[in-house]
C-alpha cells in the first residue's frame, strides 16, 4: 500500500502491524504429515448449510478516515470554499443529486446506482464517540458496544450468532487476517485468495483416498483440534471447488480483487450470511489529498468502479446483496498547510444493493459555520449503528431482541434506507 500523502504515523504501524499479525500459522499441521499454507489465518468450525433467506450483508471497511464532505459535498457552501481552496470544487464540478448535495465527479458509478434507486447516501453520520485516533476509532467502531467496555467480540460476529449461521464460511473476510468485527466464539474465515487455503501437494490420482484417510483419523478424535482439523478438511475442500471465472472487468486494485474473489463464492454457492472488505487504499491524506486527480480521485474511481463490477459479476444475486461503506471517522473541515486533510469525525456512508431504497440522501445537516462544528469536525448528527441495525433488520431478518444482542443498549431508529426482504 501507498502512503506516500500520509502524514499519520498511527495509521503506518496500525497497518504493519495489520500485516504481520495476518502471518498467523503460516504452516498448519493438519495430521498424517500433511500441511494446510494458511497465510492468512483462517478459521474453521464443522460447515453446515444455514438458511438462504437472508441478504448477504458486506461491509466495505473504509479505514484511514474517508472524507465524507469530499466525496458528497454540500452545495451552495461559500464557507467550504473558503477553507478549502484546494480541496472543494464549484457545485457544478459534482454530480448533483439533490438541491443540497452533489456527488464527487468519480463516482459516477454510484450515480448510476442513485439514479436506479439502489443506492442511498447517509451524511453527517459516525461514531458516537471520536476520539481521532485510527486505532481506538477502528476498535470501537467494530465492537459496537460503547457502553460494554468489557464486550470484546465484533458485530459482525454477534450477527453471525443471532442469524444462527453454523458454517465457518458464513462470515468471509477478504483480507490479511481477522478483524475486530469478526472477533468472537462465531467461526469465520479469512482470506484474500481461494488458493490461500486449499489443500495442496496431493497427486490428484490419490487425492480422494488421502482426504479419505484423514478424516478417518480425525474423525476418532474427540478433542476441539481433531473437530477443527476434519472441519478444515472439508472447508478447504469446498473452497478448492469455487469457479473464480469471469467475464467482468474488476479494477486492478486490491478492493477490486477482494471483491472478485467475494463474488465467486456467492456464485458458487458459499452460504455467504456477512462479509467484510477492507477497502485497501490510502484514505489517510495528511498531504497532497488529489481532489480532482491523485489519491483522492482515485480512491473515489476503485471504490464505485469495483462495487459496479461486483454487481455485474453476481447478477441475479444482486438482489440479495446489501452493502454498506463504513469509516473510522472524516476528515477536519479546514485544509491544512500540505494541501491535505487531517482527523476529524462526522463522514458519510454509502448503502447500495438490490433491495435498497436509494436515489435519497439522509441526512440531519448540522452546517458548517463555527458553532455547528465539533472543534473543527463536521458533527455526527446520526449513529452509523442505526444504519447498521436497519439493514440487518429488514435484509437480515433480525428481530429487536437479536439487535438487542448485537447492539447491546442502542436504540435503533428506521431511516428508510431498505425494503423488508421477502
Amino acid at each position: 500500500m501507498n502512503h506516500k500523502n500520509c502524514g499519520c504515523e498511527e495509521f503506518q504501524e496500525l497497518e504493519r502491524g495489520f500485516s504481520r499479525r495476518g502471518f498467523i500459522g503460516s504452516v498448519l499441521a493438519v495430521g498424517g504429515g500433511l500441511l494446510l499454507t494458511d497465510a492468512s489465518g483462517l478459521q474453521y468450525a464443522m460447515a453446515a448449510t444455514g438458511d438462504t433467506n437472508t441478504d448477504v450483508v458486506i461491509t466495505i471497511s473504509m479505514r484511514g478516515g474517508m472524507d465524507g464532505i469530499m466525496a458528497v459535498q454540500p452545495l451552495g457552501s461559500p464557507r467550504l470554499r473558503t477553507l478549502r481552496p484546494n480541496l472543494s470544487f464549484d457545485d457544478s464540478a459534482t454530480l448533483s443529486l439533490d438541491n443540497h448535495f452533489g456527488l464527487h465527479r468519480n463516482l459516477k458509478a454510484f450515480k448510476t446506482l442513485y439514479d436506479q434507486g439502489e443506492l442511498a447516501v447517509v451524511h453527517a453520520v459516525g461514531t458516537p464517540v471520536g476520539t481521532r485516533s485510527h486505532f481506538d476509532d477502528q476498535n470501537s467502531l467494530e465492537l459496537a458496544a460503547y457502553n460494554n467496555p468489557g464486550l470484546a467480540s465484533g458485530w459482525q460476529n454477534r450477527y453471525l450468532t443471532e442469524v444462527g449461521a453454523t458454517d465457518v464460511l458464513a462470515g468471509i473476510s477478504t483480507t490479511r487476517q481477522r478483524p475486530v468485527t469478526f472477533m468472537g466464539p462465531a467461526s469465520a474465515a479469512v482470506f484474500e485468495n481461494t488458493q490461500d487455503v486449499v489443500i495442496q501437494g496431493l497427486e490428484a490420482v490419490k487425492r480422494t483416498d488421502y482426504l479419505n484417510v484423514l478424516r478417518d483419523l480425525h474423525s476418532k478424535n474427540t478433542h476441539q483440534w481433531g473437530r477443527t482439523a476434519a472441519a478444515t478438511i472439508t472447508s478447504a475442500e469446498r473452497l478448492a471447488k469455487v469457479d473464480s471465472a469471469t467475464n467482468v472487468v474488476y479494477p486492478a486494485t486490491i478492493l477490486g480483487n477482494r471483491l472478485k474473489v467475494l463474488a465467486s463464492l456467492i456464485k458458487s454457492g458459499i452460504p455467504v450470511k456477512t462479509a467484510n472488505v477492507d477497502f485497501g487504499g490510502n484514505l489517510d491524506v495528511h498531504s497532497d489529498a488529489g481532489p480532482l486527480t491523485g489519491t483522492m480521485a482515485n480512491n473515489f474511481t476503485d471504490l464505485s468502479e469495483s462495487i459496479a463490477a461486483f454487481k455485474a459479476d453476481i447478477a441475479q444475486d444482486w438482489k440479495r446483496v446489501t452493502i454498506v461503506t463504513i469509516t473510522e471517522f472524516g476528515r477536519r473541515l479546514q485544509e491544512n498547510a500540505s494541501a491535505g486533510l487531517d482527523h476529524g469525525w462526522g463522514s458519510a456512508m454509502f448503502v447500495t444493493g438490490g433491495g435498497v431504497k436509494g436515489g435519497k440522501v439522509i441526512a440531519n445537516w448540522p452546517g458548517l459555520e463555527d458553532a455547528n462544528l465539533r472543534d473543527g469536525d463536521l458533527a455526527v448528527t446520526l449513529d452509523y449503528r442505526h444504519v447498521l441495525a436497519e439493514v440487518m433488520r429488514y435484509r437480515g431478518g433480525m428481530t429487536s431482541a437479536n439487535l438487542s444482542n448485537i447492539l447491546p443498549d442502542f436504540k435503533p431508529s428506521d431511516l428508510g434506507l431498505v425494503r423488508n426482504i421477502v
